[in-house]
């Protein structure tokens, strides 16, 4: 994320703090779908990415107050609720986690063999350690710089190199079993 993003979201939480409905708005058109995303792929679901986000966006609300200008970006402070919302989730829902993944979100267009691929990627992922999945999310998937994210999970960006390490080569390992000729 550009310096001047990050200024016209400090600007704008600054303002939220002051109980500025407008600037919440703002920062919600901006920051909704690719939170969204992070939820999603965080969650393996629409419905409760949805959930999450709009919780997080009560909790921005809500807690405005706590966010410190010039000691974290608020980028990195609004994916933190979410990560953490997830997480609550997930520990919520461990013990009732089937594995089952909703063939529905898949492309009508796709192969069986490339189906059954995706499934795996996703059930692989799923199955990661948090912190790791957290990382390779944020990277792979969002774009984050290792910076950002090392930010986010409060470790180094070294720690950050590792979890994308491991979380690659446990990819790589179950895939490679999984994708094996029959």
């Amino acid at each position: 994320m550009k310096d001047s993003d990050s200024d016209v979201d400090a600007a704008l939480m600054l303002r939220v703090q002051q109980r500025d409905g407008g600037a919440f708005e703002q920062l919600m058109r901006k920051h909704v779908r690719p939170l969204h995303s992070y939820a999603y792929r965080l969650c393996q679901s629409s419905a409760e990415a949805e959930e999450i986000v709009q919780d997080t966006f009560l909790r921005v609300w809500s807690r405005a107050k706590t966010w410190v200008p010039n000691r974290v970006k608020f980028t990195t402070w609004l994916y933190q609720i979410t990560r953490n919302l997830c997480i609550d989730r997930f520990r919520k829902q461990y013990a009732e986690f089937d594995g089952s993944i909703d063939l529905d979100l898949l492309p009508d267009t796709q192969t069986n063999e490339n189906k059954e691929l995706i499934l795996a990627l996703r059930q692989v992922v799923q199955e990661l350690p948090e912190r790791q999945r957290t990382a390779l999310v944020l990277c792979q998937l969002q774009g984050w710089s290792q910076a950002e994210t090392a930010s986010l999970l409060s470790v180094s960006v070294e720690a950050v190199e590792s979890l994308l390490a491991r979380a690659r080569r446990t990819l790589r390992n179950k895939l490679t079993t999984t994708e094996s000729p029959k």
